[in-house]
């Protein structure tokens, strides 16, 4: 049997005939005899459900994988149905039926409902995110007082004046005392 003769038989006959080659010779021997590669026989035949049991030597067709698959099948079809928009008294319905042959399990599919089920909420924490994270980025309003100014001295921990050093050395253009003074009067309005 040559390479395009095998190629026109249907999966099934091509296991048939490819295993009773088998029976003579190696998988490599039989590849070669047929001038098809052993991966593309290997991808073919597991593609149609069998695999190679070492101990007959042979393809057999996978029944673990059957069952699996037709437990899984309800979960593999998605049907999902759409309305359309109501123009006077006329209706316009579409259906649309989306199939997949990806094999999950029921858990990875609840999981899967789960996060569908969370979209809108995960939407509003992203927007909620992204937009603390624009205002966080403002410029420094320092407000100008006037008045009497009068000396305190307060201790501070390292971590705090360390932290404080460091902004006060990145904005030069500021007096500590100011920044000192508009900290304080934003905690105030805030607690207050």
């Amino acid at each position: 049997m040559d390479r395009e003769s095998f190629n026109l038989l249907v999966i099934e006959k091509q296991v048939k005939a490819f295993n009773e080659l088998l029976k003579k010779r190696s998988i490599r021997k039989t590849c070669k005899e047929l001038k098809i590669g052993k991966t593309t026989i290997r991808n073919r035949f597991e593609k149609n459900d069998y695999v190679f049991n070492r101990e007959e030597n042979q393809y057999i067709k996978n029944d673990q994988n059957m069952k699996e698959q037709k437990e899984m099948e309800s979960n593999i079809k998605i049907t999902k149905k759409e309305e359309g928009v109501k123009e006077n008294t006329n209706t316009v319905k579409r259906k649309k039926e989306i199939k997949s042959n990806i094999n999950i399990t029921e858990e990875m599919y609840q999981q899967w409902i789960e996060i569908v089920d969370m979209r809108e909420d995960l939407k509003a924490i992203v927007n909620i995110w992204k937009e603390q994270a624009t205002t966080s980025i403002r410029s420094l309003n320092i407000k100008k007082f006037d008045g009497n100014l009068y000396v305190k001295s307060i201790k501070l921990y390292e971590e705090v004046l360390e932290g404080f050093n460091e902004f006060v050395d990145g904005h030069r253009e500021l007096k500590q005392q100011e920044i000192i003074n508009q900290a304080l009067w934003e905690f105030l309005e805030k607690y207050r």
